[in-house]
């Protein structure tokens, strides 16, 4: 892990960084890869299987479900959002979205097995990574709910 992305992350991700300390932010970051995805690239596309959380640090996606006229955009996904946890949690491990880069985006990738053998053996990680994504779902939900209400 560089210093530099755990000041990234500790700017994008204060709560989790705070929550996990130092030490454990080590081993979350040492779990995760780098990518870099260019505008326009299809990152989940609905129902079908995803192998990884991602962690949005720089770059804005939209999430979307249907096709052409058809499709429904649910949302903006901006740095400090978490992607795919839906399908990891679920055990499903299909997305329950398309998601498809709007500008040049950077973000951590964790495959479910890293994160699963994370869960798993280390009961602090755990805590902490749980605790913030049943906190992101209570929020994403509640947002669903006052946008259907909008809709009338």
């Amino acid at each position: 892990m560089t210093e530099e992305l755990a000041v990234e992350f500790e700017r994008r991700f204060p709560d989790v960084a705070a929550e996990l300390g130092p030490e454990n932010l080590g081993r979350l970051l040492a779990a995760c890869s780098m990518v870099r995805l260019p505008p326009g690239r299809r990152l989940f596309r609905d129902r079908m299987p995803v192998e990884a959380l991602y962690l949005v640090l720089e770059g804005e996606m939209i999430a979307s479900v249907g096709e052409g006229r058809q499709a429904l955009t649910l949302g903006r996904i901006r740095p400090g959002d978490w992607l795919g946890e839906v399908a990891v949690l679920s055990g499903e491990m299909l997305a329950s979205s398309t998601v498809t880069t709007d500008t040049h985006c950077r973000a951590l990738k964790i495959h479910y097995q890293d994160f699963e053998r994370l869960v798993l053996n280390d009961e602090e990680i755990t805590h902490v990574l749980l605790g913030q994504l049943t906190d992101l779902l209570a929020n994403r939900l509640r947002e669903s709910i006052a946008s259907a209400a909008q809709l009338g």
